[in-house]
């Protein structure tokens, strides 16, 4: 009798172990477990993958480890053999440098990329740059032409001061712009030379804007006009940024006759100088004239904040314009005078507008008056603000860009990249020297960004935190949970 109850509780065991396998609760976890041991399979073969093919994905800020657009266009057009030459100890490289210059290859059959420990090889370079070769630096050279540019360690990674510890830190960094720039100087056969007006108060150009100048590959000179005997010869532009005192009349010749035969200039006004004569003569000999004043802007959207001199023109089409207008880049012009065309303009000079303000423009003329709305005198707009001049003449050409504020390129303008104000006086600088290739790589902040919320903007995100996202989760979780009973 007992041989037969304990044969039935075996039988019992046996049949319950069985159903155990055939219950919902099993087969729900035997499907997770089988999606989980799926997923994590899946997983293992896309890194193994994507380790293999060295595939990597740039989720930096800024993507610090990508090039630009205008790089790659650049890179991909090179019929030139070059070598980058990366100069660092083994095991000792800087992955910065070391990711963004392997991407130049990648877009370059023309481009390869070697390493060179400048312990191993102190002296390989010697015949390429006389300068110290220093720990994580580049050196590019142009196979087919012998031309060679050294970047240094240095100019590409910028650094600042905190003054609360006083320790240096590295706030940006710019191997791109250093490495794009050391090609084009390497592929690029005639330079431009700019010389820089001074001796008149003029404004010195800025730090940044120095910057890029140099990175598009124009060298800069300073010259003083009252004691030169001509302009250089080797002068592609001459830049006139602001004069606070006019030209003498032998300046004002010796300007003139420079332009005349096919010399070409770039000239910002400041609007609080009085006078000008001469400068003004020989910007009314190219077939501009000044409008006495300031200009200020009447309608919303064409000044920046509350500031109605803080002018946001018109971008009008022009070679000038072209990739800022594509980008859709805003200029903000700060206390500009309004440039109209001369009556009395020669039927061989061409006048393009730059930049316009609106009809509801007005220029003050009386510029220490309190009043800021339109009064009787002042001057109805619309004006330009800048002008491309051309003149075509015994088969000579003459280029002028004039721009009725040297603010336009002042350090708090040029500097912010969500203004195309770097951009348009670099290819202010391009349409005159006709340059077409030049590039100036912004560098890439590594400074950490703060958000920064208004009181209203704080509340808005507070309730989509605090309670629409977490009755949004309990909602859902609710509705899973009475489905799954219902099953």
């Amino acid at each position: 009798m007992n041989d037969i109850n304990n044969n039935s509780e075996k039988q019992s065991i046996t049949s319950k172990f069985k159903a155990s396998f055939a219950s919902r609760k099993f087969k729900g976890g035997a499907y997770a477990t089988i999606i989980s041991v799926v997923v994590i399979v899946l997983i293992i073969l896309v890194n193994v993958f994507v380790t293999e093919l060295n595939l990597k994905i740039d989720v930096s800020n800024q993507n610090m480890y990508t090039l630009t657009g205008e790089s790659k266009d650049y890179v991909k057009g090179i019929k030139d053999d070059i070598t980058i030459y990366y100069i660092a100890q083994s095991g000792k490289e800087d992955a910065s440098i070391k990711e963004m210059i392997e991407k130049y290859a990648s877009y370059s059959s023309h481009i390869k990329i070697e390493y060179k420990d400048p312990v191993l090889y102190p002296k390989f370079a010697s015949e390429y740059t006389d300068a110290e070769l220093t720990e994580n630096s580049v050196l590019v050279v142009n196979n087919t032409n012998g031309r060679a540019k050294y970047v240094d360690n240095a100019d590409m990674f910028i650094s600042d001061v905190d003054y609360q510890t006083y320790q240096t830190y590295v706030s940006a960094i710019d191997v791109e712009g250093q490495v794009t720039s050391a090609l084009q100087y390497v592929t690029t056969q005639n330079l431009p030379i700019m010389y820089m007006v001074e001796g008149h108060g003029e404004t010195a150009i800025s730090d940044t804007l120095a910057s890029s100048i140099a990175k598009v590959n124009v060298k800069t000179n300073t010259l003083s006009t009252l004691t030169a005997e001509s302009i250089p010869e080797d002068c592609s532009i001459l830049l006139m940024n602001g004069p606070q005192t006019d030209y003498s009349e032998d300046e004002d010749k010796m300007i003139k006759d420079y332009i005349a035969k096919g010399g070409d200039a770039i000239v910002l006004l400041d609007y609080s100088v009085k006078g000008l004569k001469n400068l003004k003569g020989l910007m009314e000999y190219y077939g501009i004239n000044f409008v006495d004043g300031i200009v200020l802007e009447s309608k919303q959207g064409y000044y920046m904040g509350q500031y109605v001199n803080n002018l946001v023109p018109n971008i009008e089409s022009h070679d000038i314009t072209t990739d800022i207008k594509t980008d859709k880049e805003s200029i903000v012009v700060p206390t500009a005078v309004g440039i109209v065309k001369s009556d009395s303009a020669r039927s061989s000079i061409t006048i393009d507008p730059i930049l316009t303000t609106s009809d509801g423009s007005y220029s003050k003329v009386d510029i220490n008056s309190s009043v800021v709305d339109k009064e009787d005198g002042d001057i109805d707009g619309p004006f330009n603000l800048g002008v491309a001049i051309t003149e075509n003449y015994n088969n000579v050409e003459t280029k002028l860009v004039v721009y009725g504020s040297s603010y336009i390129i002042d350090e708090s303008m040029v500097s912010y990249a969500a203004l195309g104000n770097l951009d348009l006086f670099l290819n202010s600088v391009n349409f005159v020297s006709g340059k077409e290739d030049s590039l100036a790589i912004r560098t890439r902040s590594v400074t950490q960004e703060y958000l920064t919320l208004n009181a209203a903007q704080v509340n808005f995100w507070a309730v989509i935190i605090v309670v629409i996202i977490p009755v949004l989760v309990l909602s859902l979780g609710g509705f899973v949970c009475l489905r799954r009973r219902k099953k």
